[in-house]
């Protein structure tokens, strides 16, 4: 009784069948390493339920990262003219004009856009395994095989001098022929997807690549990349991004010390080295020096003032109801994201939620974990209730004063009709800096009865919205005073 396969093993079968199909591929490479990266991109996408054809990832992930001038688009003559003498084998003519025509729909897809700028950008492995699922979305539900322990082997030896035909069945020919048969029929859809993918979305997530921006969670994070290629509306916001993040990047983290340009010292501290410790301290006897020294409590000489503020802590609360859709999502978001990353470069702690009638799941950002995918592409359905979200951010306040008492800035991005209840904002006042920017549908003045209440507040008219220009003057301006 064969024992049944544990998570280190690979099912033979589905191995051989995969390398086998490699005889259908038209990218030709001679390196194992290469061939291993592919495996990779194969296992991601198994990993979130797409379980591709590995010739078809092959070919495609080859498409996207080798130059032009080293992508070759051949037939596999040794390999094919070796299976095609196997018995039992059926490489017939229809088979081989199948092949003829995906070979062709290849050479289509090497002289796009997309291709001809990823192949020399370097995409990480996550996001070009969202791309190639982009790609093939029009055949997904006729390509896709389902089952479990599907994953390919990533050593090299399994790559090195590999023949595929020794490993291609009769049954792997003919899935083969199916796959061929349903990617030929849709080469016009397969091209339109592939133009789909917006370049601007993908330079922005290539552009955190490396920092924990792309694939750190998982197959969560790779179908939020999935969902940033695919949605239309992600692409407005990416586009946006990118006209802010320049001016942000110029941010510089400050220095929390002081250095006074003076022989000696220039001051007394309550915290130094000990040979800088001051001379009176060693009159006390040792018991005595030692329970100072552990409280804390002896004088140092100090040539460095060091800043004795607390920790900052940026909240950012970004309204995602229905009142939040089309250039307001993009303002709010694009907007966030360059917050983020503003305070992030400076070293200070970020945290962000969505909501509408509740707060959703608390993000802490970083410089090493900026989460874009999930930024772009959250999205929820609930009502609003702005009342009983600040109530939860009340307690959230409470409890972080018990435990980890910070200096808290709270930035509110939403609609200039976002009732709540006045009560509340000024329990909130009193435990943060509250502020506003208020993105509005009509040109009427913002109206609320707890305006006044937040230390600063913005107001984005609708015709600023409407104007890219305006748009982006707007949201410099906020960060400006950041």
């Amino acid at each position: 009784m064969a024992l049944a396969a544990t998570v280190f093993e690979f099912d033979e079968l589905v191995v051989a069948r995969e390398l086998g199909g490699l005889v259908f591929s038209r990218v030709i490479t001679d390196n194992a390493m290469v061939m291993v990266r592919a495996a990779h991109w194969y296992n991601l996408l198994d990993g979130m339920g797409l379980g591709l054809p590995f010739f078809l990832v092959h070919d495609l992930g080859l498409l996207l990262t080798q130059p032009p001038a080293k992508l070759a688009l051949l037939r596999r003559d040794k390999s094919w003219k070796t299976a095609a003498a196997r018995p039992g084998l059926k490489l017939d003519g229809a088979l081989e004009r199948l092949a003829t025509c995906y070979g062709e729909l290849l050479a289509d897809l090497a002289r796009s856009e997309l291709a001809q700028k990823a192949s020399t950008s370097g995409l990480p492995d996550e996001l070009l395994a969202a791309v190639i699922a982009k790609v093939v979305e029009p055949v997904q539900q006729t390509v896709v095989r389902k089952g479990h322990n599907r994953k390919l082997p990533l050593t090299t030896p399994t790559y090195e001098n590999l023949e595929p035909a020794q490993h291609v069945t009769a049954a792997a020919v003919a899935d083969a022929r199916d796959v061929l048969a349903a990617v030929v029929e849709a080469r016009t859809r397969l091209r339109i997807s592939l133009e789909e993918v917006d370049l601007d979305t993908l330079k922005l997530l290539e552009m955190f690549k490396g920092e924990g921006g792309v694939g750190d969670d998982g197959a969560a994070d790779l179908l939020d990349l999935y969902r940033a290629l695919a949605t239309p509306a992600v692409h407005d916001i990416a586009n946006f991004s990118l006209d802010l993040l320049p001016s942000v990047l110029e941010t510089k983290k400050a220095s929390g010390v002081q250095t006074f340009s003076v022989d000696g010292y220039a001051s007394v501290e309550t915290s130094g080295n000990l040979d800088n410790v001051l001379p009176s301290e060693l009159a006390y006897d040792d018991d005595l020096f030692d329970r100072r020294y552990a409280d804390n409590e002896l004088f140092y000489y100090g040539r460095e003032k060091q800043d004795t503020q607390r920790e900052r802590l940026h909240y950012l609360l970004v309204d995602s109801s229905a009142s939040m859709r089309g250039l307001r999502t993009v303002f709010a978001r694009g907007l966030a994201l360059a917050l983020a990353k503003k305070m992030t470069l400076r070293g200070e702690l970020v945290w962000l939620r969505f909501f509408d009638s509740r707060l959703y799941e608390r993000q802490e950002l970083s410089s090493a974990k900026m989460k874009i995918p999930y930024l772009l592409c959250f999205r929820s359905e609930r009502g609003r209730n702005t009342t009983r979200v600040f109530l939860e951010l009340d307690r959230e306040l409470q409890r972080l004063q018990r435990e980890s008492p910070r200096d808290v800035i709270v930035t509110v991005i939403t609609h200039g009709r976002c009732q709540a209840d006045v009560e509340v904002v000024e329990g909130l006042r009193a435990r943060a800096t509250l502020s506003g920017v208020f993105v509005t549908t009509q040109s009427d003045a913002v109206q609320l009865d707890w305006l006044d209440r937040l230390h600063t507040h913005h107001v984005v008219a609708p015709d600023v919205l409407s104007d890219k220009a305006a748009r982006k003057g707007e949201a410099l301006k906020i960060l400006g005073g950041r």
